[in-house]
């Protein structure tokens, strides 16, 4: 049994660290990070400028549409994160890199809950600091969500690189085989995030056809299906993605 664990344990660890694999991870990282970018762009000026918000004085802010400028805002927030991981990982500072994975696993909770309920991009867009107390916590969303995500998973992000407590000796002693695993996981949270955004679009262009067209046109299309073919190319081409994740408490053996 020990034996079959010491061959899992260095197959994730030469994954992890197997330059061509660590390339891809970093190319895709790249492309997702400017593709949020790039539709959070769009999607803040269509957002801003179209839309009956502005008109019926709904908005406190003059937007045209709340809820297009919360998912506008979402995907520039999830830009700079899976950016900044990646940025901080392939330059050695392992602890800062999974303090953002953390950190974007939130905004996969808030991305979720737009894709559920297209009226939780407003609430949240006009919400004060104690309304995002009372119905915006990671806990929460995470009691909302009815076993969608594992409370687990939150508090192993918190306890290795969100906050500082003495196990975050792990990511600063020869890291790089974890650091590499927090880089991996924090391109499959931006999936799921673009997974929501996308759910979250296609019950948009049901509520509004027209709207829709212009927002999400030939140029957003042809973003996704890239996406789309970016993503197969990562996991094709990153070993680590066919690996199972190793046990919790067994990332300090890496």
């Amino acid at each position: 049994m020990n034996n079959d664990l010491d061959l899992q344990r260095e197959a994730i660890r030469r994954a992890a660290v197997d330059s061509s694999s660590i390339a891809a991870r970093s190319s895709f990282a790249a492309f997702t990070a400017d593709t949020f970018k790039c539709l959070g762009e769009k999607l803040f000026v269509c957002g801003h400028i179209l839309g009956s918000d502005r008109r019926n004085g709904v908005s406190p802010f003059g937007h045209g549409d709340d809820a297009v400028v919360a998912v506008a805002m979402l995907l520039r927030i999830a830009s700079e994160l899976v950016s900044g991981c990646a940025d901080l990982v392939n330059s050695h500072r392992h602890y800062a890199g999974a303090a953002l994975v953390r950190q974007l696993v939130e905004v996969e909770y808030l991305a979720w809950a737009f894709e559920k309920n297209d009226e939780e991009c407003q609430r949240w867009l006009r919400s004060t600091r104690e309304e995002r107390h009372s119905f915006f916590r990671p806990a929460k969303l995470r009691k909302a969500a009815d076993g969608h995500f594992r409370s687990a998973d939150y508090s192993f992000h918190c306890e290795l690189g969100g906050h500082p407590v003495p196990g975050s000796w792990r990511l600063l002693n020869d890291a790089e085989a974890i650091g590499q695993l927090m880089l991996s996981d924090c391109l499959g949270h931006a999936t799921h995030i673009w997974n929501h955004f996308l759910g979250w679009a296609k019950s948009y262009s049901v509520k509004d056809k027209g709207f829709a067209d212009m927002v999400f046109g030939n140029d957003a299309n042809a973003k996704v299906a890239e996406m789309r073919q970016r993503n197969d190319e990562w996991k094709r081409l990153d070993t680590l993605t066919a690996l199972p994740p190793p046990p919790v408490g067994d990332l300090v053996r890496l």
